[in-house]
């Protein structure tokens, strides 16, 4: 299997939510009014503004699918697994908040909740309709793992994989758009990918993606992420949001408004201006990225 990785062109989203229904929808999450809104009170993924007043850049917030997860460590019922497609992935069966293992004499006391060095996935509460209410589960993006692929076990619990807009060449291979190489996992793509209108959001190898937006070619003045989830803008500095969309961040607006504010366009952004905002945003993606590999 490749790295897989969603890139999010922030510029293109018009938070019209069609990614997170399609979402819900794929997972069969819970209704918070059941017959009236599919709406899921543990959400996989959300689309907020970057800015304090509701005007964009529309950024996507779920799990970041680390390199290398601290909440897969500690779980004491070994729930959670990086899959060979840079997925984290949780299986619900094994998942039991707030319980001892009688195998290990370890309790959840929630560690991969708390332990989330992006913020606060993954979430626990009712879930899914695949599952029982009787306990609560974790829930989280999973970039649609065992809806994505050809495994006969997953296929089975969560249905038909996902269709694909990526189509084969006369040779079978599947051909990314941003590199025109042959990337076998793009068979099928995850649910918010394929029905994005806007195409707001790429599905591609993590290496691909990563040259993709570093390449000056491409017009990208800020792009940031890491694991399997990276952004990039054309328009405005980025910082890397934080998983949990209900985590407020009060950095984030700040510099972004600064950046994309009259008076930034007016005087063409000042070296000193530019170069200490852009010096903060690349210490703290650093700081962070630091922060997994001690883990």
């Amino acid at each position: 299997m490749t790295l897989m990785a969603i890139m999010q062109d922030v510029d293109k989203c018009m938070r019209c939510n069609g990614c997170v229904v399609s979402c819900k929808r794929t997972w069969k999450m819970k209704a918070l009014n059941p017959g009236v809104l599919k709406t899921a009170p543990d959400q996989r993924l959300v689309i907020k503004s970057q800015k304090r007043v509701d005007m964009g850049p529309f950024m996507r917030y779920s799990c970041w699918h680390c390199t290398n997860p601290p909440c897969i460590k500690r779980c004491p019922y070994s729930a959670l697994a990086k899959m060979p497609n840079g997925a984290v992935m949780i299986d619900p069966a094994k998942c039991s908040p707030d319980t001892t293992n009688p195998a290990n004499g370890q309790t959840c006391v929630r560690q991969c909740q708390t332990d989330c060095g992006r913020g606060g996935y993954p979430k626990i509460g009712a879930g899914s309709d695949l599952y029982s209410d009787s306990e609560p589960k974790a829930w989280k993006c999973t970039l649609c793992y065992g809806r994505a692929g050809a495994d006969a076990d997953l296929v089975a619990t969560y249905g038909t994989p996902l269709p694909t807009k990526v189509y084969p060449d006369g040779s079978g291979n599947y051909i990314s758009s941003i590199s025109g190489t042959s990337v076998p996992d793009l068979k099928h793509q995850p649910s918010c990918v394929f029905t994005c209108p806007a195409k707001a959001m790429q599905w591609d190898s993590r290496a691909n993606i990563y040259s993709y937006v570093q390449n000056p070619a491409n017009g990208y003045i800020s792009a940031v992420g890491d694991g399997s989830i990276f952004w990039a803008s054309r328009k405005t500095v980025l910082i890397a949001p934080k998983a949990d969309p209900l985590v407020e961040d009060h950095v984030t607006p700040l510099v972004s408004s600064v950046v994309s504010g009259p008076f930034a366009r007016a005087a063409l952004v000042p070296t000193l201006l530019a170069g200490g905002l852009m010096a903060v945003v690349a210490r703290r993606q650093r700081l962070a990225n630091e922060a997994m590999e001690e883990v």
